[in-house]
């Protein structure tokens, strides 16, 4: 909520008009056209495959054709139109975003961003100003798959697509498993196929640049971690009933032992823990971190980065 706070003003102060040509706001002509466009491909509707088909996300530069170009690659072109979900292959991601009077967005949206910088030096309001407009990142640095000769953060490179997320949590009731699952009452949801049931078969999961840093210096809002913090993606399904599951939870940074651990290439989730969420028709993901506000909720970024959903139908 706080980090939601922060943006909304900053942008209100700043209306994003110090950033690059490379990020600027969407003209409202623009805008319009994009927010049309989109919205009628998320109407759309998926087809889902046959009972038995395995389906892994397969993230395509042509989904960065008209991406919009920063340091390091591009990032969806849809990141700030609103009434739009990103829509790859039979899953549909979500995602919430405006441009009129500031930029803002959350749920889910594509990058092949090389780069890899600390951008929490920044000298403005909470000292993470910086990081505005560097949101696009994966410390791997490329998705999944790409060549071992793209380095993370190298010059000039781009490396395969992956999804990035930012999770609004003022949006989501806090331990949801039980209750009955609502788009609208959730930021990062992915619906997956049409009215199919799935088992989840593999993902995989990766840390973005903003927490990182924070976790390991600090950024403004989040203080750098000592030992016993710990930072965490939650993943819950939605079943058949639309009741949500009881959540697994994967470690990004962990400071329980004697060091601080935060792998920065991409990490599978296990199959026995997916397995755990049973056959679902939808996938939510929350965050945890001991760094958090009582009242405004998590100072570490609420940022993180996956590839590689597969899915089998099984009804």
């Amino acid at each position: 909520m706080k980090k939601a706070v922060y943006f909304l003003t900053l942008g209100l102060m700043l209306g994003f008009a110090s950033c690059s040509s490379d990020d600027d706001v969407l003209s409202s002509e623009n805008a319009s056209a994009l927010k049309s466009a989109s919205a009628k491909t998320a109407r759309t509707a998926v087809t889902d495959p046959s009972i038995g088909t395995t389906t892994t996300l397969n993230l395509t530069s042509s989904l960065l054709t008209n991406g919009t170009t920063t340091t390091g690659g591009k990032y969806w072109e849809n990141t700030y139109v609103s009434n739009t979900n990103l829509s790859v292959d039979i899953f549909t991601f979500s995602h919430t975003a405006t441009s009129v009077g500031y930029n803002y967005w959350d749920g889910f949206i594509v990058s092949n961003v090389n780069d890899i910088t600390d951008y929490g030096s920044g000298a403005g309001p909470g000292g993470s100003d910086g990081w505005v407009a560097h949101q696009w990142g994966t410390m791997a640095g490329s998705g999944f798959g790409t060549s071992s000769t793209i380095a993370a953060g190298t010059p000039g490179t781009t490396g395969d697509p992956y999804i990035v997320a930012y999770w609004s949590s003022y949006m989501d009731p806090a331990s949801p498993q039980g209750t009955t699952f609502s788009e609208s009452s959730f930021s990062n949801w992915i619906k997956i196929g049409n009215t199919g049931l799935y088992s989840v078969e593999g993902l995989k999961i990766n840390i973005h640049p903003w927490p990182y840093y924070g976790c390991l210096n600090g950024d403004g809002f989040a203080q750098p971690f000592a030992s016993g913090d710990h930072f965490e993606l939650l993943i819950y399904g939605v079943d058949e009933n639309g009741t949500i599951t009881n959540p697994i939870e994967h470690s990004l940074a962990d400071y329980t032992g004697s060091s601080l651990v935060m792998p920065t290439g991409w990490i599978n989730v296990s199959t026995t823990e997916l397995a755990s969420l049973g056959d679902v028709k939808y996938l939510v993901f929350q965050m945890a971190s001991t760094d958090s506000d009582p009242i405004y909720g998590m100072n570490t970024a609420a940022y993180f980065c996956l590839d590689k959903l597969s899915v089998k139908r099984v009804e």
